[in-house]
């Protein structure tokens, strides 16, 4: 069989293998809410694009624009959490082992795997613009469908980067330190790299530098500021240009619309759109190095040491192999049976600490040393590198059972519910009070009850929030990306209302420690009907 078809046949098994889940249509559903939340009506309470006080009439060319730059905004950060699992399926099913059997090589198998993501988020994008153009109508600005000015944004700015982004996947999957939950984090910091220089480096006088950016905005935004400043003279000199979901001061915004036909697609910016995809293919193909296929000898990171054969001793001393004679269990002694909290919570935090190395240990001590003899202004930050240094341990708390296949086991135990969840949280509050003591005793010598509260609540939020996600998706990812994204939107932004560990002064003034508290409240018992669900299974 030649290259093409097997690529194509690879592509797409592995595409209608993701496409026939339930939660594939449930996104696709979440999708198209996000284009209706993407285009607000007039005098709506938030807006998505703006010029001073002013905004593009909903026509084609606009909405087709407008969503195009807020799907590739968001798309290009939940697209790669959404499709960076396949090669790792393939590890855990056993498909893997069996592909490396044939004659499929390494760039064939990283490449059809990058295809087979980027169709699956093209599909997402084919839903946007036609959720698009339904917006159109709906919103009754311009009903006349202009169908190339609404579907070339989505072609020349969404697809190239979600090829991009399908790449870079599977590269993240195939290095061993950045398939797991740190590729999760680090991937995230190089999206807002990215997003920052797409933002803030100027593109005026520079073309191909406009037509290259992550979002195209060197693309489309000097064409909307040219078309505002014809309609209302003077909006250009303003520079009040936002994109993205803003919330007024008032109760809405009252904004005048102008007319926008669209950005004009030179050959220059279709080539620069298009280095998006040659960058892909190049990052396919480098994965391809690193790819490891499915070798036993180099997966021993994730394959159980073999065991030597357990052996039963007979009560005449005799050594037999197990599992070949029946053997008699004494009943446990009283004391045995008896609950001890202290020993659980131990041995929970040792399981959370397990294969942590000590260079771990080392940065640890450092952010603790750092918050505890920095002065009280600097030793906050020092609180939010510690808040965020072991996302990877509380990230396993309510999915190490399913991972490890235990959940049998452990779920059987008397009274899971009372036992074995509150000391899992407790672990993890454990592990933040460790890495956070530096600025807690520093707050308490300083006698700063406001921000002792808050450093309190945030200890408390953190494994609740990991334990309840972790017990509803059964797996550590969703917990890695939502926290990231708040620990960055809150503490590490110094936005008091999403800070949850006291970071922003003053704290008691934003009312967050008390919202948080509540949240934690609301997180634990999710947990608890998570984990009593999965008794039920």
């Amino acid at each position: 069989m030649t290259t093409a078809p097997v690529l194509y046949h690879l592509a797409r098994a592995d595409f209608m293998e993701r496409v026939r889940r339930y939660s594939f249509l449930i996104t696709l559903a979440l999708t198209a809410y996000f284009c209706y939340i993407c285009l607000p009506p007039n005098h709506a309470s938030y807006v998505t694009m703006r010029i001073a006080d002013h905004r593009g009439v909903y026509s084609s060319a606009c909405v087709g624009t407008v969503v195009a730059m807020l799907s590739t905004l968001i798309f290009s950060l939940a697209g790669f959490y959404f499709v960076k699992n396949t090669v790792d399926r393939d590890l855990q099913t056993g498909v893997g082992q069996i592909l490396a059997t044939t004659p499929l090589t390494k760039p064939l198998y990283t490449l059809g795997k990058a295809l087979s993501n980027f169709a699956v988020l093209a599909v997402m994008v084919g839903v946007m613009a036609v959720a698009a153009g339904v917006m159109q109508l709906a919103r009754r600005e311009d009903t006349t469908v202009r169908v190339w000015q609404l579907l070339a944004p989505f072609l020349f700015i969404v697809l190239p980067v979600m090829a991009a982004v399908a790449a870079v996947a599977i590269l993240f999957e195939v290095i061993p330190g950045l398939r797991g939950g740190a590729g999760n984090v680090v991937y995230f910091f190089l999206w807002i790299t990215g997003l920052g220089f797409a933002v803030q480096t100027p593109a005026e006088g520079h073309p191909w530098r406009a037509s290259t950016d992550l979002v195209a905005f060197g693309v489309a935004i000097p064409s909307f500021v040219a078309a505002c400043e014809s309609a209302f003279p003077g909006c250009a000199a303003s520079k009040e240009f936002s994109m993205g979901f803003n919330f007024g001061s008032g109760s809405v915004w009252n904004l005048t619309t102008f007319p926008w036909t669209g950005v004009h697609w030179s050959v220059l910016i279709v080539a620069g759109r298009l280095v998006w995809i040659g960058l892909a293919v190049l990052v396919a193909l480098l994965a391809a190095v690193f790819f490891r296929r499915f070798d036993p000898a180099r997966e021993s990171r994730r394959q159980a040491r073999p065991r030597p054969e357990a052996k039963l001793v007979t009560e005449e001393g005799e050594s037999r192999p197990s599992g070949t004679y029946a053997s008699k269990l004494s009943p446990l002694p009283p004391e045995a049976r008896q609950f001890r909290f202290g020993v659980l919570v131990r041995a929970e935090l040792r399981l959370a600490l397990k294969g942590v190395s000590r260079w771990w240990y080392a940065v640890a001590l450092i952010l603790i040393a750092g918050g505890l003899f920095s002065p009280a202004a600097i030793s906050r930050f020092f609180l939010v590198a510690a808040w965020i240094w072991p996302i990877l341990i509380w990230s396993a708390m309510g999915t190490r059972e399913l991972r490890q296949r235990t959940e049998q086991l452990v779920f059987s135990i008397a009274r899971p519910l009372r036992r074995q969840l509150p000391t899992c949280w407790l672990a993890g509050v454990i592990v933040a009070a460790l890495t956070g003591s530096g600025t807690g005793l520093r707050l308490l010598l300083a006698r700063d009850g406001a921000g002792l509260v808050a450093w309190t609540v945030g200890a408390l939020f953190i494994p609740a929030l990991a334990l309840a996600l972790g017990v509803w998706s059964g797996s550590s990812k969703l917990f890695e990306v939502i926290y990231t994204l708040l620990w960055y939107a809150g503490p590490a932004s110094q936005v008091a209302s999403l800070d949850y560990m006291g970071a922003t002064r003053p704290p008691s003034t934003s009312g967050a420690p008390l919202v948080f508290l509540v949240c934690t409240v609301l997180l634990g018992a999710m947990a608890v009907a998570g984990r009593r669900r999965q008794l039920q299974l």
